[in-house]
């Protein structure tokens, strides 16, 4: 029997509760996108900066939490990044198609 030399991991931990709580926050952040729309108590202007700025709490609760882009893989990252810049380039060209 050989014995190898194993390094002690320096990765966070993850645990069922870590993933909960992060739900948690995702649901609240939900919660306080529809109370904004729902209440109609905001201009339209406000309401839509309240929304995109949970959606950009909620992408990066997601990207985080759940896609696990945390942990410095870069490829992961490298193909998530293209993706998003894909898409806003076919967003944008709609946007201006339809102008």
């Amino acid at each position: 029997m050989t014995q190898t030399d194993h390094k002690p991991s320096t990765r966070r931990r993850e645990t069922p509760s870590g993933h909960l709580r992060s739900f948690g926050w995702m649901l609240l952040v939900t919660a306080i996108a529809f109370a904004s729309v729902g209440s109609r108590y905001f201009p339209a202007s406000i309401t839509l900066t309240v929304i995109l700025v949970m959606a950009g709490i909620q992408l990066i609760l997601q990207l985080t939490s759940f896609m696990h882009l945390d942990r410095r893989s870069q490829i992961p990252i490298l193909f998530m990044t293209a993706g998003l810049g894909f898409s806003l380039i076919i967003v944008v060209g709609i946007y201006f198609m339809r102008g």
